[in-house]
This record gives structure tokens, sequence and C-alpha cells, in this order.
């Protein structure tokens, strides 16, 4: 026997007599101080991943894939920092000789002391391929096709709410020191899923939305003169009437109030005609009333 297994056996006679239960003995490189590891109110999670290939009911030779992972993440609240775990699972179904397909994902929070049997925090749901956590959210993608555009659906990890959608990274303003994030977002026609007003409505070209990280964003409705889908070419702040390279900008209470607001830039793929919108932030909230969209163009509160 080897002086380091005969040191490990003592020291697991020493822990047994006392008492208590070695459940594994490292090998003495993985810790620092060579001892061992007993688990204490362990919480275990468990998902299985799975691929089949399959005829659809249209007679089309299709392949499922359903991939499941967890991951530990922190949320700050109004309170001190929370830790959430996350089961995401994605389920994917592809026909092989098409472009058809379709995606249903489901994002299953506990709190990291509840076992897998106990009811969760919340569940979100929706149609993405792929997520991950964003701060406080949790962004859900689905991919476009046929020319259009990614999409990205925001849901709340403190809440569980589905916030907003964007065809464009959000921007963020906080005020420092504080708990008062506003995001805002823009979620074009000719991305990979519509906006809800465009679908009654096709002078609709994309909603701008603007909100926290608890509650359903606010929706500002943008119309043009005809029907045309537009696409969003970028979404940037504007300080003094300047535009930021940051898609985050802090303002600090005790300073001198800023000039902020937001600057829309659309384009039309089919016809290359341009918009530029631009809206001013009162505070933490935007004046659309004050905004100055071009002639044929206009905002109005959505849904």
């Amino acid at each position: 026997m080897s002086k380091r297994h005969a040191q490990q056996l003592a020291l697991a006679t020493i822990v047994l007599l006392g008492g208590c239960q070695v459940l594994s003995l490292p090998p003495q490189s993985s810790r620092t101080d060579g001892g061992p590891v007993s688990a204490r109110g362990v919480v275990s999670h468990e998902a299985k991943s799975q691929l089949r290939v399959y005829l659809d009911a249209a007679g089309c030779k299709s392949v499922q894939t359903v991939n499941r992972q967890f991951r530990l993440v922190t949320v700050v609240g109004s309170g001190e920092p929370e830790h959430r775990v996350l089961e995401e699972s994605f389920d994917v179904r592809h026909c092989l000789s098409s472009e058809s397909s379709s995606s249903e994902a489901v994002i299953t929070a506990w709190s990291p002391d509840s076992p897998a049997s106990a009811t969760p925090l919340f569940r979100i749901t929706g149609r993405g391929t792929k997520g991950e956590p964003f701060g406080n959210l949790y962004r859900m993608a689905v991919f476009g096709c046929c020319g259009s555009q990614d999409l990205g659906s925001y849901s709340s990890l403190l809440s569980g709410r589905t916030l907003f959608a964007s065809s464009v990274r959000p921007l963020m303003i906080e005020v420092a020191n504080r708990r008062t994030p506003r995001f805002a977002a823009f979620h074009d026609t000719f991305s990979a899923l519509a906006p809800a007003e465009a679908m009654a409505d096709s002078t609709v070209i994309g909603v701008l939305q603007w909100g926290d990280d608890l509650t359903e964003a606010r929706r500002i409705v943008v119309r043009a003169d005809r029907p045309e889908a537009f696409a969003v070419e970028s979404l940037q702040i504007l300080d003094g009437g300047r535009v930021q390279g940051d898609s985050t900008v802090v303002v600090w209470p005790d300073r001198p109030a800023r000039a902020l607001g937001l600057e829309i830039r659309l384009v039309a793929p089919g016809s290359g005609r341009r918009v530029s919108i631009r809206v001013p932030i009162d505070g933490l909230e935007l004046a659309v009333a004050k905004a100055t969209p071009p002639q044929g163009f206009r905002l109005s509160g959505g849904t």
C-alpha cells in the first residue's frame, strides 16, 4: 500500500468513527488541501436529450432533436442577489427534403434548494431554437428563413413573464446605484415572426417597446402610408442629439439631466425606402408625443 493510500484510508476511518460519511475522495491534484468532499443537502436535477428520424404526417422524412441542459444563473432584484436553476428544453423538428421546420422551447426555473419534483417558480415557453441568459432576462432566439431576420424574445428571470421581442440587440438605460433599468427594443415586420399588431393592419411596419425587467413592455406601433415590409437597420441611444455607440447608458441622479432619446432607422428591402425616427426620453419614459416621424409615418399606442 502506498503512503498516499494509507493516508486516505486513515482519514476515512477517522471520519467514519466520528459518525460522518465520506461520499467521495477526489484525487490529490483536484483540491488544494487534498481533503474529502462530503455532500450535504444535495439537490439533483436530471433530464434526457434525444434524436429520432421519422416520417411526418405529410410523408416527409424528418428529424426531431430534443436537447435539454441545466444552468445556474444569478438574478438581482430589489433585495440581495438570488440564484435560479434553469432547465432549458428545445424541441426542433425539421423536414430533410424542404425548409419546413417547427420548434418548441420550455425554460423551467427552480430555486436552487428545490428538488425537480417541487413546483417550479415559473416556466417560459416559446418557439425558440436556442437561448441564453441576458442579465435578469432570458433571450430565446427564433431564426429567420428565406431572407427574413432573426428575432429575439426576452422574458424576465425574476417574474417569468415574456416582456418584449426585438429584431436587434436591446438598449438599456439605468440609474446608477438603483434597480431601475429601462429597455428599448424594436420588432420589425421583416423578422422570423411579425408583430401581433401587423396581423390585423398591413400598414404596421414595426413596434417600439419600452419597459423594465419585471413587467410587459409598453408598445408603440409605427405605421406607414402604405403596406410594405420594413427591416430595422439600427436602434441607438441619442445623448444631446448625438448617436451613442454603447448599448447601455448610465444616468447619475446627482448630475444634470441628460437630453436622451432613441433613433430608429428602418429600410424597406423591396423598394429601398428608408426612414429615420427619433423619440425623446423624458426621465425614464418615452415622450412619444414629442417624436419626429417623417411625413407618411406615424406612431401610436399598441396592444
